[in-house]
C-alpha cells in the first residue's frame, strides 16, 4: 500500500509539472505579444507627435528624423504644414484600430485645434496608454520650466 501511495504522488507531482510548465508557457507568450503590441503603438505614437511637431513648428522639420522623402523636398512652412496635416489625418482614421478612446479624443482635439497645449494632452494621454502612467506636469506650454 505504501508503494502505491508513493506512485500516485510521483505521478500528480509529474502532471502538475507539466501542467504547470504549459500554464507559464502561456503566460510567457502573451506577455510577449504585449510587449511587441506596446512597442507598435510606441512607434506609431512617436510617428504622430513628430507630425504634430511639424503642424505647430513646420520651420523645425529638419529637426526629426523622418522617414519621408517628400516631406524633405518641401521648401515653404506653408507646404510643410498642409502635407503634415494630411499624414495626420490618415494617422488619426488608422489609430482607431489601436489606440485608446481618450487618445483618440486628444488627438482629433489637436487636429481640429492645433495648439501646444492640445499636443500636450495628446502626448501624455499616447504616455498614459502605453505604460499606464498619469502625470502632474503643468501643462503651461509656454516654457520649458
Amino acid at each position: 500500500m505504501d508503494l502505491q501511495i508513493i506512485i500516485s504522488v510521483l505521478s500528480l507531482l509529474g502532471l502538475g509539472g507539466i501542467v504547470g510548465g504549459y500554464i507559464q508557457h502561456l503566460l510567457n507568450q502573451k506577455r510577449e505579444t504585449e510587449l511587441r503590441i506596446q512597442s507598435l503603438n510606441e512607434g506609431r505614437y512617436r510617428s504622430i507627435l513628430v507630425f504634430m511637431r511639424c503642424v505647430l513648428k513646420p520651420e523645425n522639420v529638419n529637426q526629426f528624423c523622418i522617414d519621408d522623402s517628400y516631406i524633405q523636398r518641401l521648401k515653404s512652412d506653408e507646404a510643410i504644414k498642409k502635407y503634415a496635416t494630411a499624414k495626420l489625418t490618415e494617422f488619426y482614421y488608422n489609430s482607431v484600430l489601436y489606440a485608446s478612446d481618450n487618445v483618440l479624443r486628444r488627438f482629433k482635439q489637436f487636429m481640429n485645434m492645433p495648439s501646444e497645449h492640445n499636443f500636450m494632452e495628446t502626448a501624455i494621454a499616447m504616455r498614459k496608454d502605453l505604460w499606464n502612467k498619469g502625470t502632474k506636469l503643468n501643462l503651461d506650454c509656454t516654457s520649458l520650466d
